[in-house]
């Protein structure tokens, strides 16, 4: 069933029993019924009974196999998400899936305006993101937390990173528009996947783009990506490129700074060169982006 369909399935009750999920996602993965029906006067046995079975059966709760007890799935996260951007005014509308990414998906919507945007929820727990929490600093709600709470760190940190880029007018990154939980909302854009790309017309003004992005990003901003690749560099029909997928970001004061950067720009003009024949050393690349702005 799509995510939509089973928004509009769910009433303010829900939602209320929903929100009681989401703020008790880093106490409990299960939480025990006889708990939920101290806390959630609102319900008596009955309603509350027969309100988590209705969350089951629809997917959005999960039930313990062998305990009285339920959990919040990944699309009852979605469904709440989209409540609170619905009550904020900035998502009034949500369509179809667009797009899968290794640790998102999204989906279009409209704004409040009617305007065509995009959101993106985090799926933390793909193969791909697995191996960077053992390498990458997120903190002890993340490290500690379920997948469902990782997601939502790392839509904290992608808003965060989206915000700082767009206050310096960093170019080639989405524009962001709000979001809350794991879900970003964002300008819409289309765009390909670098990877999916066989052919561009003009593959050094590409790769030169990507590597102001990532100039800028360090002299004015002060952040780096911190996972550039193929994958998260979209190009649009008119071979502009866009830097999507900042929750890894770090800043430049970051110990680890000077290595990630490194990697970076090393990683994207090698596979340019493979890719497109595209002839850059990969170490005037890495000196063109740390030669300052003016």
């Amino acid at each position: 069933m799509k995510i939509g369909e089973v928004y509009r399935k769910l009433t303010e009750d829900d939602f209320r029993l929903l929100r009681f999920f989401v703020d008790n996602l880093k106490r409990f993965e299960y939480i025990p019924v006889e708990y939920i029906a101290q806390r959630v006067r609102w319900l008596n046995p009955k309603e509350l009974d027969a309100r988590l079975r209705k969350l089951h059966k629809l997917k959005v709760l999960e039930r313990h196999p062998t305990m009285n007890a339920y959990r919040l799935k990944m699309l009852g996260l979605d469904c709440y998400a989209l409540k609170v951007l619905a009550d904020r005014n900035i998502v009034k509308a949500i369509g179809d899936i667009v797009g899968v990414g290794k640790e998102s998906d999204i989906y279009r919507a409209l704004d409040a305006q009617d305007r065509m945007v995009v959101v993106k929820f985090f799926r933390i727990g793909r193969t791909s993101f697995r191996h960077a929490t053992k390498v990458r600093d997120y903190g002890m709600a993340f490290e500690r937390g379920t997948w469902l709470v990782r997601s939502i760190v790392a839509g904290r940190r992608e808003r965060e990173a989206l915000k700082i880029l767009n206050s310096f007018n960093v170019p080639n990154v989405p524009k962001l528009i709000g979001g809350v939980l794991h879900a970003v909302v964002m300008e819409y854009f289309e765009g390909v996947e670098l990877y999916e790309v066989r052919s561009l017309e003009r593959p050094e003004e590409v790769l030169r783009a990507v590597l102001d992005t990532v100039r800028y990003a360090y002299w004015k901003a002060k952040i780096i990506h911190g996972d550039l690749s193929e994958y998260n560099i979209l190009v649009t029909s008119d071979e502009r490129p866009i830097v999507i997928d900042w929750p890894q970001y770090l800043t430049t004061v970051d110990p680890m700074a000077e290595q990630t950067l490194r990697r970076d720009v090393l990683y994207v003009v090698r596979f340019f060169r493979k890719r497109f024949d595209v002839n850059m050393d990969p170490e005037e690349a890495l000196k063109y982006v740390l030669s300052p702005i003016e």
